[in-house]
């Protein structure tokens, strides 16, 4: 066929006109068998889609030398020059006509992308079936297809006329009115995305669209107002540049990661720049945002009790920082909990490994670029965005855990998708855009300064010298081992240095008393909400004295000292101790056994049932004592098996 030339009138393709649309023209005009059609392959293929024209099935170049035109003719002619990522996420599998259009003879491919709903050039709606409900195809694999050239097989709607097959009647500056559309497109093309993302797209999942346009508008790239109105992105999208030779710019480290030198001891985990920047955010959060996580962890391993570090989390912000934090750090690799909180060295052969979805989400796509400190910046930022959706998940499972009231931390994955570590970067004249959700781990506030710090520290000291000055005022029982009973004055603190302690040792509740230093260096023990006080020289002295002092004043005076009422104790019935028992059972060989991670998942489904099971237990009870007597309570013969 390259020898020969095609009846065709040069000069008739528009801007952006479909290879579909100018196919079916050549077929009516020259009446084009399949073998006809020059293709890059040895053979000519049986089928043809002129949509995408994936595989190079029509050789475009061949054809437009045929047609007596330009390859520039076909520019936009088809969907196979977006990348395979960005044709799964903005385009739809079939095409797209508009009536307006095929009355003058034109159709584009551009046509078929997913966000764009009413015409460019008329305004009017765009239609992806004939007015048999039949779809529109693209794909040419028979004779027939060939012979209905310009037509949908119902014969119902034609896509040109007599007239609009040599040449359309739409004039060329209209369909310039694609313009923006291409060039948004072309923009889009060169975006630089993870691996997750780029799978996740090809796959056409829901709201992909959307989310890219966003971001990409976020980067700089002008959203066409042809298309789809989009709403504001869920999360706040945060931006940071690269700048190359910048002194914010990360440095590249090309030495040899640590634990690879032969002066080192080999590290727990495979030095990797993924591993290292894990370790680097652990640490920040670890320091900045729960620093007290491994006391809190261990804490929670010492109960072992999903109820009770339920309650933990739904009292104590501290101990719910602690607690994603734990979560989170377990489900970005395996194995890390018994080497952190138990405190074990594994064994030589063992390694920490990076979960998938870290390590896929960390892979860049579309950096074709030699710089090695570049691609080293996209790492560092993509694994912090990886690390966040992570994050994001961990702090929605406490939310949860925090509103049931009973804790899970079993080895269950992640549940995260590809829009909770999706990023993507655009290459500018000012340096490397990075668009990401902001989900990353921050502290609740800004930390205040030095001199802040100080002047909150004396203003509580000033307060409770107030408070001890208030409480302890005018003539007290004073006992000291030199002088012993005697009346005076109450004594004043000589500093801000006062201690509220504890009195142990009492029986009737929790007695309290104030701890100070006198100006002479002795010390001064002050019972709280009352007038006695005892003076030695050290300490522990004024502790004894006025634990000793207390019980001979109740007991000569026969007047209890004020302290502070203890918790009451609720007895249960008989059903629910028998439960209870039952469970602590269980928590106490878990806890015996340092089941706390492999016994995870049966402690919080042990909970779930003991919860249920005393909630039916009351309920029956409450029940049983409304009849009043001759009720039979049948909890008492049912049987709660928690193991």
């Amino acid at each position: 066929m390259s020898e020969l030339r095609l009846s065709w009138h040069a000069g008739s393709i528009l801007p952006y006109a479909s290879l579909w649309h100018t196919v079916l023209r050549a077929c009516a005009l020259n009446a084009l068998h399949p073998r006809d059609l020059p293709s890059s392959r040895a053979r000519p293929p049986a089928r043809v889609e002129l949509l995408e024209n994936d595989s190079g099935r029509v050789d475009v170049t061949a054809f437009a030398h045929a047609l007596g035109e330009t390859p520039a003719a076909f520019q936009w002619s088809t969907l196979g020059s977006l990348p395979a990522w960005l044709r799964g996420a903005l385009t739809v599998p079939r095409p797209r006509l508009c009536l307006s259009c095929l009355a003058d003879g034109y159709h584009s491919a551009l046509f078929s992308i997913s966000l764009l709903d009413v015409c460019p050039i008329h305004g009017t709606p765009l239609i992806d079936h004939c007015h048999c409900s039949a779809p529109f195809h693209t794909t040419l694999h028979s004779l027939s297809d060939f012979a209905t050239a310009g037509s949908c097989r119902c014969g119902r709607l034609h896509f040109f006329t007599h007239e609009t097959c040599r040449r359309p009647t739409l004039p060329a500056h209209r369909a310039q009115s694609l313009s923006p559309l291409a060039a948004w497109l072309d923009a889009m093309s060169g975006l630089i995305r993870p691996q997750n993302l780029d799978t996740a797209l090809r796959q056409r999942v829901s709201g992909g669209p959307e989310w890219v346009a966003s971001v990409a508008r976020v980067l700089g790239i002008e959203y066409p107002a042809s298309l789809r109105p989009l709403a504001a992105p869920a999360v706040h999208v945060e931006t940071v540049c690269y700048r190359a030779h910048s002194r914010t710019a990360p440095r590249c480290d090309c030495r040899a990661p640590r634990g690879t030198r032969h002066d080192e001891n080999p590290t727990y985990c495979r030095a990797t720049h993924v591993t290292t920047i894990c370790g680097a955010v652990a640490r920040h959060v670890r320091r900045h945002y729960a620093p007290n996580s491994l006391r809190w962890a261990a804490r929670f391993m010492r109960s072992c009790d999903p109820l009770v570090i339920g309650e933990m989390l739904r009292c104590r912000d501290q101990a719910r920082r602690a607690f994603t934090t734990m979560l989170w750090t377990r489900a970005i690799g395996l194995g890390i909990g018994q080497r952190r909180w138990q405190e074990r060295t594994p064994s030589t052969d063992t390694w920490r490994h990076l979960d998938r979805f870290i390590e896929a989400s960390s892979l860049v796509c579309g950096a074709e670029c030699n710089d090695a400190e570049l691609r080293h910046w996209l790492t560092c930022h993509a694994v912090r965005a990886s690390l966040s959706g992570v994050w994001q998940k961990a702090e929605a499972c406490v939310t949860a855990i925090a509103r049931s009231g009973i804790a899970a931390w079993d080895d269950s994955p992640p549940d995260t998708s590809w829009c909770d570590s999706a990023w993507l970067a655009r290459v500018t004249p000012g340096g490397v855009l990075f668009a990401s959700p902001s989900t990353a781990p921050r502290p609740s506030a800004a930390r205040a300064t030095k001199v802040l710090r100080q002047a909150a520290y004396v203003a509580g000291q000033q307060a409770r010298r107030q408070t001890l000055l208030a409480s302890c005022c005018g003539a007290c029982l004073t006992w000291s081992p030199e002088s012993g009973w005697d009346v005076m004055e109450s004594i004043v603190p000589a500093d801000y240095d006062l201690r509220r302690r504890r009195l142990l040792g009492q029986e009737d509740g929790r007695a309290w008393f104030w701890l100070y230093q006198t100006g002479d260096g002795r010390f001064v023990a002050r019972w709280e909400n009352a007038r006695l006080q005892v003076l030695a020289a050290t300490p522990r002295a004024a502790i004894i004295a006025l634990r000793r002092g207390a019980s001979e004043y109740q007991r000569i005076c026969r007047t209890a000292l004020p302290v502070a009422a203890r918790a009451p104790i609720l007895t249960s019935c008989p059903t629910e101790a028998r439960i209870t028992a039952e469970y602590d059972q269980i928590v106490a060989v878990a806890r015996y056994t340092d089941g706390f991670w492999r016994d995870a998942s049966k402690l919080v489904a042990a909970a779930r049932r003991y919860q249920s099971a005393r909630a039916f237990a009351s309920h029956s009870e409450g029940t049983t004592a409304a009849e009043g007597s001759g009720a039979y309570l049948r909890t008492g013969h049912d049987s709660y098996n928690f193991s």
